[in-house]
């Protein structure tokens, strides 16, 4: 059942972007599948280290433009844990909560 939730989750995530003219581009797919698989918060070098490392094309400008519109929908948080940094996870998709 999770699965399922998980497809329904990220089928909205790109309608939501259609819906609001913002294109939901492969770099910012992927900034939502890496904090999404994350077993912690990470911050948006975490980020863009992960989805270089991995072979993405992507820059660190593209990550926080993609965690800034998903932190936008609700569909990520962003946690501050003091002020130079900021970290980001994955709201539950039923609840919005963390």
């Amino acid at each position: 059942m999770g699965q399922v939730n998980d497809n329904n989750m990220e089928a909205s995530v790109i309608r939501q972007g259609k819906d609001k003219k913002m294109h939901m581009t492969q770099q910012r797919e992927a900034v939502y599948a890496c904090i999404r698989q994350a077993a912690s918060p990470l911050t948006a070098m975490d980020v863009f280290l992960a989805l270089k490392s991995g072979g993405q094309r992507v820059s660190l400008s593209t990550v926080y433009c993609s965690l800034k519109f998903f932190v936008k929908k609700g569909l990520v948080h962003e946690l501050q844990n003091d002020q130079l940094s900021k970290r980001y996870k994955h709201a539950c998709p039923i609840c919005r909560g963390a």
